[in-house]
């Protein structure tokens, strides 16, 4: 099983990389967000590998960050979604709006992705919901985000970190977005656990 691959970047392009390791050439595919960050090329790469095994072959996908890969295979582990769509999704949307729009049962922001549709991102996030714990763990910042989003990210991973369940928090997370004030992190934090006690 290849965990990593590291080397020098061969070539590129918008949906994969070919890595140099030793004077062996892996060619990973990638979502738009991992062909961002990559170097120039001969530059020194390292990116997070999923090996992926059919009856038609071997394919290798890179990603940029645990978190990236770890979403990957989760979104590919739902039927009817396969490798093709799951890195459509992580090319619209950063790891973090996808958590966010999978716990606020958001199918809106979802099924902007070219190809995911109103059913699949409701089935996203029945099968999702209670399975993105070890990625909110990692942490996750993108600058386009909008301090909207950035706080009930930072919500979120503090209600977890204080220990309250995951269905929970998307309940109550959901019921303070509606109020649609800019809240800061403390306070949507202190609202959440009003309305969490009193359940």
């Amino acid at each position: 099983m290849i965990s990593f691959l590291k080397g020098k970047l061969a070539d590129k392009e918008n949906n994969f990389a070919c890595i140099d390791c030793s004077g062996v050439g892996y060619e990973v595919e990638i979502p738009l967000s991992t062909f961002e960050r990559l170097p120039e090329l001969e530059q020194n790469v390292h990116v997070y590998v999923h090996f992926h095994m059919t009856d038609d072959g071997i394919r290798l996908f890179g990603f940029h960050t645990k978190a990236e890969k770890n979403m990957f295979r989760k979104v590919i582990s739902i039927s009817g979604i396969g490798p093709k769509l799951a890195l459509s999704i992580l090319s619209t949307l950063n790891v973090s709006s996808i958590v966010n729009a999978i716990l606020l049962n958001d199918t809106k922001i979802l099924s902007t992705v070219s190809g995911l549709g109103k059913k699949k991102a409701q089935r996203l996030i029945i099968e999702l919901k209670d399975k993105v714990g070890d990625v909110i763990s990692h942490e996750i910042q993108d600058d386009t985000l909008t301090d909207f989003d950035t706080n009930y990210s930072e919500a979120l991973t503090a209600l977890v970190t204080l220990g309250y369940k995951q269905h929970e928090i998307a309940n109550v997370l959901r019921t303070v977005k509606e109020s649609g004030e800019l809240l800061s992190v403390e306070e949507i934090v202190k609202r959440s656990i009003k309305h969490l006690y009193k359940k």
